[in-house]
């Protein structure tokens, strides 16, 4: 990939430029944070989604067995997209980012298209389904790039940098790389934990809010 952004190789290019580039630490305190949001959320739109569905289902056919655990679930995977890719390609800040003072860009230093912001996502998912390697690799890369800022060709850098044309970029890190142990440590309790907490959670809070909406109802 492209390690400059814009980059003139004339005899006339500006001088280098440093750019910090966020390290593992502040992302995963950003991803915890979207994590939660997304979840709650989109359990909160499958709840409203399920009392809808159930009043359809008591109207027409009140026997009919309605599947609102696999709505709850759905209500998480489309909200999760939404909220990523409309986030990035708005203002290249989730909730999380915005939080901690950083920012998802091109590394031609412009804004996420809509079309980039979906690649990102679905870099996400290749980053996370091989065990969440793909993100681990931010602390490890030179320019804290995981499998899908490679992929979307993307930096998360903080709020103020802003690239400029002509300009040779030297890309430093803002966490410390003694702190590499410390992150793998992480990476293999979420790893292990998260696939499974939300999963879990929405394998468990799914059927019972179908559960509470429906006697709610009396259709039970």
């Amino acid at each position: 990939m492209n390690a400059t952004a814009s980059v003139d190789h004339s005899p006339d290019s500006s001088a280098e430029r440093t750019v910090t580039v966020i390290g593992f630490g502040q992302r995963l305190v950003a991803a915890v944070i979207d994590a939660v949001i997304v979840v709650v959320l989109s359990l909160i739109l499958g709840a409203i989604a399920s009392f809808v569905i159930l009043i359809i289902a008591g109207i027409v056919t009140p026997q009919q067995s309605v599947p609102t655990d696999f709505v709850a679930a759905l209500c998480v995977a489309v909200f999760s997209v939404g909220y990523y890719v409309w986030s990035w390609s708005k203002s290249g800040q989730t909730a999380g980012k915005a939080l901690l003072g950083i920012k998802v860009i091109g590394t031609d230093g412009k804004p996420v298209s809509g079309g980039k912001a979906f690649l990102r996502y679905i870099g996400y998912i290749v980053s996370g389904i091989v065990i969440s390697l793909g993100f681990l690799w931010i602390t490890f890369d030179r320019k804290r790039q995981g499998w899908h800022d490679k992929i979307a060709g993307t930096y998360v850098v903080f709020v103020e940098e802003k690239f400029s044309d002509g300009e040779t970029l030297k890309f430093v890190t803002s966490d410390d790389p003694s702190r590499k142990w410390l992150w793998i440590v992480l990476w293999i309790v979420g790893a292990i934990l998260l696939p499974f907490g939300l999963f879990g959670g929405v394998w468990l809070l799914g059927p019972a809010v179908s559960r509470l909406v429906a006697n709610i109802l009396g259709l039970s």
